[in-house]
């Protein structure tokens, strides 16, 4: 086999993806793929359709027309969802960290990362608890696990519903802008997570307005405006050479 890439490697196919509300159309016909180990950022102004393509993978939103599969499985397939086992074990490839950290407040740090593997998987506590404590090492948190998120700043819960997300051993990780709702000084902490995620080749799919943490992790780089894709690459091009005017602007206003 050597290097030879096969299909398997094509963790998310997305193919002519459409999704309108109401009359407005804010994705049309966007195709992606992204492969193992790759990590894909999504940039580009607000309200150009990026969260809404996110939020297509996992059913958050439903497309109307267009197909998805997920490591080489349709989930979508003509703008219909597969239902019952197969959906349900296809949503399971994937993780998802919002916006807003989305943590269970009346639940400890622990008991957010017992939650869901315990319910979804019918795994027992003491089956998940080592894995539970791995992750929360890995995001620097292990020293709270008995604290309760409104006892941990915005970073810091948002780190947990990162450990949260990997805790269902998630094939592929989608972030929604997961740091636009936290101060500038703890933007930082959680990017140094997505980072060190992306050096062990975690598939991830990333909207957002961090640049410097797009360049610097990303293996390609798309820019959507207006429900469509204005120009993609690898980050070394698309940032030193972008081609479309539309780009350009985008840049120079973010840089």
């Amino acid at each position: 086999m050597g290097n030879m890439k096969t299909d398997r490697d094509v963790m998310l196919r997305m193919t002519g993806i459409r999704k309108s509300f109401a009359d407005l159309e804010v994705l049309r016909g966007i195709d992606i793929e992204v492969r193992k180990g790759e990590l894909l950022a999504i940039i580009g102004p607000s309200g150009s359709g990026k969260s809404t393509l996110l939020r297509c993978i996992n059913m958050l939103e439903t497309i109307d027309d267009g197909s998805i599969a997920i490591e080489g499985e349709f989930l979508a397939e003509k703008g219909e969802y597969v239902s019952g086992d197969k959906a349900r074990r296809l949503l399971g490839c994937t993780g998802m960290v919002f916006q807003q950290f989305n943590l269970f407040p009346h639940m400890t740090v622990m008991e957010n990362l017992l939650e869901a593997p315990m319910q979804v998987k019918g795994m027992k506590r003491q089956e998940i608890l080592p894995l539970a404590k791995e992750l929360l090492a890995k995001v620097g948190m292990s020293d709270r696990a008995d604290y309760y998120p409104s006892q941990l700043s915005g970073g810091q819960q948002q780190r947990v519903a990162i450990a949260r997300a990997l805790a269902m051993k998630p094939d592929i990780m989608l972030f929604d802008e997961p740091t636009s709702a936290l101060d500038p000084e703890l933007t930082g902490e959680v990017l140094k997570t997505m980072r060190e995620l992306a050096e062990e080749h975690m598939t991830m799919v990333v909207v957002t307005h961090e640049m410097a943490f797009a360049r610097e992790a990303a293996s390609k780089i798309i820019f959507m405006a207006d429900g469509n894709i204005v120009e993609q690459g690898n980050p070394d091009e698309f940032f030193d050479h972008p081609r479309e005017e539309r780009t350009k602007a985008f840049l120079r206003n973010m840089l």
